[in-house]
Order: structure tokens, then sequence, then C-alpha cells
């Protein structure tokens, strides 16, 4: 790898992502910890991964996603060089609907929700309360409330997408709800 100034915003974007419509203007800054050794880039939305091509090389680098919306590399180099100029790029996305799916471990007295999307925060809300309840994830995209009373539905559901925000979908969970049923939010991100 010759150095950072030699790159230009040669960046692959994989959509297996959080955006919030379908043509979003993707931008990316050059982050406060990019040095002649480093390079930080931050972007303006969710993307699941960030690789960047030498100018005039063949190989794509993977960058580590370093915290929410900041990627970066580290490099050997021999000498210091200046930090790169970047530019926005206009990246067209697929996006998803966002769908629930009742988990297995589904019962009167608990509810388990496998989502399609990686999401923040989930909060659920039985009909005719005024409270958002949190559920854990327990796992990768699953997220889980125990109750000591039985659940009543119909559930609204709030949740924070990656990309910043919450959405709300009222009643998507029916009151006869069952393991393995799917429920589309109507939300695409």
């Amino acid at each position: 790898m010759a150095s950072l100034s030699s790159f230009q915003l040669a960046v692959a974007v994989a959509a297996l992502l959080v955006v919030g419509s379908c043509a979003t203007e993707v931008t990316f800054k050059v982050g406060e910890g990019s040095s002649g050794k480093s390079l930080e880039l931050v972007t303006n939305v969710a993307i699941s991964e960030v690789e960047i091509k030498e100018k005039g090389g063949k190989d794509w680098v993977a960058l580590k996603e370093s915290s929410t919306n900041t990627w970066s590399l580290k490099m050997v180099m021999d000498r210091m060089e200046a930090k790169p100029a970047l530019r926005g790029a206009k990246l067209s996305f697929i996006s998803y609907e966002v769908t629930f799916k009742v988990g297995e471990a589904s019962s009167g007295k608990s509810l388990e929700l496998v989502t399609n999307v990686a999401i923040s925060e989930v909060e659920i809300k039985e009909k005719g309360s005024k409270d958002w309840v949190a559920l854990k994830e327990s796992s990768t995209n699953t997220w889980t409330i125990k109750s000591e009373a039985p659940l009543k539905g119909p559930f609204s559901i709030r949740f924070l997408a990656k990309n910043g925000g919450y959405r709300v979908v009222d009643d998507v969970i029916p009151e006869s709800f069952t393991a393995g049923s799917e429920y589309k939010s109507g939300i695409n991100i």
C-alpha cells in the first residue's frame, strides 16, 4: 500500500444495511483519528461494510467499524503522507421492510421477536397501555421480554433504527400471535 494520499473515494458499500430511503446521499468525512498512518471515515448513514482501493490498485481493503458510522484502517507506511481528499458519493440502496417474526420461545408470558434487519432498540406497548416496555436483545436481531402476568395483544412496536430515529408500528403483533408467524411493519429502512 503506497500512501493515504493516493486513495480516492473508491468506496464499495455492501448494502445489507439500514438506510432510511432507496436513494440516500451518502457522505464520507475524514475523521479526527486520521493521520499519515491511519484513515478514519465517518458516514452520515449506517452502512454494513466499507472498502477502499488505492488509486490504480486492484485490491480492495476492508475498513473496520470502530464505532457507530465510523470506519478505520491502520496502515504501515515508510513516511507520513497528507490526508486524502474525499468527496461524497450518491449511491442507490436496496431498502428492506422491517418484519417481526414471533420466535419459538414465545408463550402467554413471554414474547420473542426476531427482526430481519439490525435495529438498536425494541419496545412494545400492550393495547390500551400508555407505557412502552423495553425488550432485551438476547442474540443478534432477537429481542425478548418475560412477564409475570400474561401478555395481552395486540402489540404496538417502537424501534430505533441504526441510522437514527424511532419508528412506531401500531398493533403489528395481533392478540392471537403464534410462534413462527411473521408480521410486516410497513416501514422500509
